[in-house]
């Protein structure tokens, strides 16, 4: 059984792998799938549709908007945004405040920096082409 707080609201139609853990005051929307070993922190909120694949930390007090998907091993980091239908590869780290505008795609393995927003035609993320 996934390890939920009882303050945590939790949408409809939401499935998860036993081994996820949901902390208090989390805002989850209806038709969401996590995979295994997703945390998410205290005060975090997800939208609708959201995607969270294995391996994956959302810390407290991040904003994830509607049909998003997350990879496998992503951290998200305290007081980040992510917009709607935004698409974030594996391995991503966005560091705290981060923001991802809405329908953006984040590459496999890119770090976004505190305080940034990502763009995906700028040249201030560190993207190793």
């Amino acid at each position: 059984m996934a390890e939920i707080d009882p303050s945590a609201k939790i949408g409809n139609n939401v499935t998860m792998d036993d081994s996820v853990e949901i902390e208090r005051d989390t805002h989850i929307g209806d038709h969401c799938v996590f995979g295994k070993k997703v945390v998410i922190e205290k005060k975090a909120v997800i939208g609708n549709g959201v995607k969270i694949g294995d391996d994956t930390v959302i810390e407290k007090k991040v904003h994830i908007g509607s049909d998003s998907t997350i990879g496998t091993k992503v951290v998200i980091t305290k007081k980040s945004s992510i917009g709607k239908g935004v698409t974030i590869g594996n391995n991503v780290v966005l560091e705290k405040n981060a923001i991802v505008k809405d329908n953006e795609v984040v590459p496999d393995g890119t770090l976004v920096k505190e305080d940034t927003i990502f763009r995906s035609d700028s040249k201030k993320n560190d993207h190793h082409s």
